[in-house]
């Protein structure tokens, strides 16, 4: 009997949960009209929305995970993203020992945040949630957020400027938003 990767993802976010790390194994998150299948929700990890993705080892997991795993970050599912290949031993464990071979099994990971990310490497499962912590310091000090509004803010400025110098667009705003225009607040007011 071998288990299915879900199994393994379930098992890997009970150890994390155990480990102090909220977690919520393959749950389904609608964003539009599509809908998104992240393997572990590490749901707000200290205020930052964190997801793992887990496959067994295997002729183009990698490339596959890393396709996933930036995906989540483009979607804004996630500001940080695990890669997680589980090595195919684990997949005929009995399930009773399935636990203990988990947090013994070397495990390739690769961490990915909106910054960049940091190369493969094999760990274990205390390796791995010491990763995540480092990752999330990391993610923090980035400032990423920061950058962001001032990006925001930025892009609000320019097309400010670029409706200010537009004629007509006054008397749009005034239709659009439903004010009077500068004539009618004079009549209204008696003068």
């Amino acid at each position: 009997m071998a288990y299915r990767e879900e199994v393994l993802n379930v098992k890997l976010a009970e150890l994390l949960s155990h480990d102090g790390i909220i977690s919520v194994p393959e749950t389904i998150i609608k964003k539009g009209k599509g809908r998104r299948l992240p393997d572990v929700i590490i749901g707000n990890y200290l205020g930052v929305r964190v997801v793992i993705e887990g496959r067994i080892q295997g002729s183009g997991v990698k490339e596959s995970l890393d396709r996933d795993c930036e995906r989540r970050l483009e979607e804004g599912i996630a500001a940080l993203t695990v890669a997680v290949v589980y090595p195919i031993p684990l997949r005929t464990s009995t399930f009773s020992e399935l636990e203990k071979e988990m947090r013994g099994a070397d495990l390739s990971i690769k961490v990915y945040t909106e910054a960049g990310h940091v190369g493969w490497m094999v760990t274990d499962f205390g390796g791995l949630s010491s990763t995540l912590r480092t990752a999330y310091e990391a993610l923090v000090k980035e400032d990423v957020v920061n950058e962001a509004v001032m990006e925001l803010g930025e892009s609000i400025d320019d097309a400010s400027l670029q409706l200010s110098v537009s004629r007509g667009t006054e008397e749009r705003l005034r239709k659009l938003l439903v004010l009077p225009s500068a004539e009618e607040e004079v009549d209204e007011s008696g003068d």
